[in-house]
């Protein structure tokens, strides 16, 4: 039997559970508590993933879901749906640098294909189990009393209490930061990498590329596309590409940007209309190397998982780690029980064993910046010597703990 089939649980009362945020996190580890049969409320600010759009032409670079993302979704048994909605993952061409293979299941798309795919299955089996409540904001959270207070769509505040929260919302984690002024001990520590994207869509990729693949196309700047579904099963797949560099980049003028792509990545000029590009000129530039680190992931009635345990820059292990964040602390509620008094033990047992795996993934992140010589240089050196560490990130079966000890085995690589 799957490890999240319902089962009883060694447990004396049932708990009053909250999830804050619907995430795929979120929505990962209410689908397997639901499974084991037991009662959760989730809070989502935005509206029901089939009422949003599915992608943000502003933000949305295509993610691809493997090994570690792969265990969550197996955990849960809802490959189907991912296969309905999303890309088969075949694994990344670089230009000039071969193919790397992924030859186990795996999907590509976006963030809102994967909430969508999260979605459906809990609009089909668990609403006896999940109460889902979107376009509600949280604002303010207790994490001593289990108190939490929200703003419904009609306007209406609310305040109610649980005995668990579970902070599955963000970087941005309201629950994160009502820990941090209300736990003592709890600290977190933030840093700022030179991590910068902006993105284009290009729409004239026609059969150039494949879309099971994520295909870069330049490593000065971090080129990489990535296909989505269109929005019926005749139209043609959808490609964006991310453009990441180490500088904010603003230009004056489409012509302005037009000179840079055509100097630092002609690939893509070749792959897109002006009409995109002049989109491109006008885009947002994200900074995306922010990361945060927390001295524990628990707190009070609270844990956090996801984002916001802890963010860190983009190595393609962003939603892949927070879907197995939410198996892990499923399957500690499993091990311990979920009456109010196991779950904050199962807190702590999940704090354990998640928040090694969490700081080296991140640990990873900042050895992997974009547009850095001596990180490109270092990962060339230690593939040759047989570590290819974001390669072996990817595997289902490696913690991301071993990949970072590793690692630090060639430790003049990594100073």
């Amino acid at each position: 039997m799957n490890s999240a089939a319902i089962n009883p649980n060694k447990t004396e009362g049932a708990a009053n559970i909250v999830i804050v945020g619907g995430g795929p996190a979120a929505l990962v580890l209410a689908i397997a508590l639901a499974r084991r049969g037991i009662h959760t409320t989730m809070f989502e600010r935005d509206a029901h993933p089939e009422k949003t759009p599915r992608f943000n032409p502003e933000r949305s670079y295509t993610i691809d879901i493997s090994g570690h993302g792969l265990r969550a979704i197996r955990h849960i048994d809802v490959a189907a749906y991912f296969d309905e909605r999303l890309f088969p993952f075949k694994g990344i061409k670089m230009m000039d640098q071969g193919i790397a293979e992924w030859n186990e299941p795996g999907w590509t798309g976006s963030r809102g294909d994967i909430v969508r795919s999260l979605m459906a299955p809990i609009t089909e089996k668990y609403l006896d189990y999940i109460t889902c409540q979107f376009e509600c904001r949280v604002t303010a959270v207790d994490v001593h009393s289990g108190t939490l207070t929200y703003t419904t769509q009609s306007g209406e505040v609310i305040t109610r209490q649980f005995d668990f929260i579970i902070g599955g919302d963000g970087a941005g984690s309201v629950v994160r930061n009502a820990m941090q002024q209300q736990v003592a001990g709890f600290t977190t520590e933030t840093k700022s990498f030179p991590n910068f994207v902006t993105m284009i869509e290009l729409d004239r990729v026609g059969d150039q590329l494949n879309p099971h693949y994520l295909n870069g196309l330049s490593i000065h700047p971090f080129c990489i596309a990535g296909a989505i579904k269109g929005d019926t099963a005749a139209d043609p797949p959808r490609w964006f590409c991310c453009v990441g560099t180490k500088d904010k980049m603003i230009f004056a003028s489409v012509d302005e940007a037009r000179r840079f792509l055509e100097k630092r990545c002609r690939r893509i000029l070749e792959l897109t209309s002006e009409e995109k590009v002049a989109a491109y000129a006008q885009r947002t530039c994200f900074h995306i190397g922010q990361k945060l680190t927390c001295s524990q992931l628990y707190g009070g009635k609270a844990v956090l998982l996801g984002d916001a345990a802890g963010p860190f820059p983009p190595v393609g292990q962003g939603v892949n780690a927070a879907m197995e964040s939410a198996m892990m602390l499923d399957l500690c509620i499993a091990e311990v029980g979920h009456s109010p008094t196991q779950l904050l033990e199962a807190a702590r047992l999940y704090n354990n064993r998640w928040k090694p795996e969490v700081e080296a993934v991140s640990w990873i992140s900042e050895k992997n910046l974009f547009e850095n010589p001596f990180h490109e240089l270092r990962m060339q050196v230690a593939g040759r010597l047989g570590l290819h560490v974001l390669e072996q990130a990817k595997s289902a079966d490696l913690p991301y703990s071993v990949v970072k000890d590793r690692a630090e085995k060639l430790w003049p690589l990594w100073v």
